[in-house]
């Protein structure tokens, strides 16, 4: 039985277009594999431990590996079981709306807490190494415009797909796109058609 991990942010609720992009996407993949394990961590709704002061000397700590000092061990347990979580699912899927280019902070927090030395990666003598051996990750997405020709401002793929060669995930996207430009109407039938697609 396949675990597929869901990091949701969608603050819209039932009116988030990244929600319904999501549903439909869960459906079919369900209809596909009706054994799939999904278990959603649900980003408005969860308080992530912080990434402060003892996290980041015990991040330093752990990659040198150094004894760490008790604030640091309290610290660097708050975020061990989420990278396990992480860690212990067949694929992952993170669905969050395009904002300001990028993904919205509590997602770029959750990554925060999550992408540390000695859990997704490691420090090696010919580099880091990721340690998430290829699983999937797949980016659920929904924006504003259309940046087939905008690349260079596509925060989101950009950094999801650095960030998946470095801790070893293989990088998708299901992605509807170009929903505010032509206002409301031509914005849900591009929705409709891309879930259509699916």
């Amino acid at each position: 039985m396949a675990r597929l991990l869901v990091i949701s942010f969608t603050p819209k609720g039932p009116l988030s277009r990244t929600r319904r992009l999501l549903d439909a996407w869960l459906a079919r993949r369900r209809a596909t594999d009706p054994a799939l394990d999904v278990n959603e961590v649900d980003l408005v709704n969860t308080e992530l431990p912080p990434v402060d002061g003892p996290v980041a000397l015990a991040k330093g700590s752990v990659a040198a590996g150094s004894q760490l000092a008790a604030t640091q061990q309290r610290a660097w347990d708050a975020i061990t079981p989420w990278a396990r979580e992480f860690l212990a699912a067949d694929e992952v899927a993170i669905a969050a709306p395009m904002w300001n280019f990028g993904l919205p902070y509590p997602v770029k927090h959750y990554l925060d807490v999550i992408v540390q030395p000695g859990l997704l990666f490691r420090y090696t003598a010919q580099g880091p190494q990721g340690l998430c051996a290829g699983k999937p990750l797949t980016l659920v997405t929904t924006r504003g415009n259309a940046y087939a020709d905008l690349p260079q401002v596509n925060f989101q793929t950009n950094y999801l797909r650095w960030l998946c060669e470095f801790i070893d995930c293989r990088y998708a996207e299901v992605v509807a796109e170009g929903l505010d430009v032509r206002g409301p109407e031509a914005g849900e039938q591009a929705l409709a058609e891309r879930i259509a697609r699916l």
